[in-house]
């Protein structure tokens, strides 16, 4: 008998589960638990995955009191996020955030989340505990230009605020080096700030590189 699996985690299972056989599986309105949680104990075994992909999967107990925060953060990582580091509609809906690890906080496992934007040379990997933002950066050019104040350049993260990011992706402070550095930040706003003062400068030193 074939497994219901509804029209967006079938599309899902097609671009990111190796043992997908469509034979097994119906669309239908609603995805059975069991492929629920085939999925979500293959998407921890074979990361990365789309966080859209891996939501649809990992959606926690609402009951736990954090348990109904992490849409919101995964609509600013991917949505508000995407729209200022994205050029044009079709690369923002092309946009998609990959999980690489996971953490967990207030007992919600939550993703740990990488941005490639390749054609500035720029990797961002990062991470929130419902408290701060842990936040990653690996730049092909250095990042010179005025942060604003928006954290402190001096200061190494410290390691517990960098639990389950991978060790290669764990810098030290921006002053020690402007390519390649990992940073706390308090809040969205200055997250958002952060990255609309990033792209900006990029795509200024990229139409300077092209004249």
């Amino acid at each position: 008998m074939k497994k219901q699996v509804s029209c967006a985690i079938l599309e899902d299972m097609r671009k990111y589960y190796d043992n997908f056989d469509p034979n097994e599986y119906v669309e239908g309105p609603k995805t059975g638990e069991s492929v629920i949680q085939t999925l979500r104990l293959y998407y921890e075994e074979n990361l990365p995955v789309g966080v859209t992909a891996w939501i649809r999967v990992n959606e926690p107990n609402k009951k736990l009191i954090y348990g109904n925060q992490i849409g919101r953060q995964i609509v600013f990582v991917r949505d508000i996020l995407g729209d200022i580091l994205t050029d044009t509609s079709n690369e923002y809906e092309a946009f998609e955030p990959q999980v690489i690890a996971t953490h967990t906080s207030k007992s919600v496992k939550l993703p740990i989340y990488q941005i490639n934007l390749e054609k500035y040379g720029l990797e961002i990997v990062m991470k929130n505990n419902f408290f701060s933002w842990a936040i990653s950066i690996k730049s092909e050019n250095p990042l010179d230009f005025d942060m604003m104040e928006l954290f402190d350049e001096k200061e190494v993260a410290p390691l517990y605020l960098c639990d389950g990011l991978p060790s290669e992706k764990i810098y030290g402070s921006y002053a020690q080096n402007h390519a390649e550095f990992t940073i706390e930040m308090k809040s969205e706003y200055k997250v958002y700030t952060l990255f609309y003062l990033i792209k900006n400068y990029l795509t200024k030193l990229k139409s300077k590189e092209e004249e």
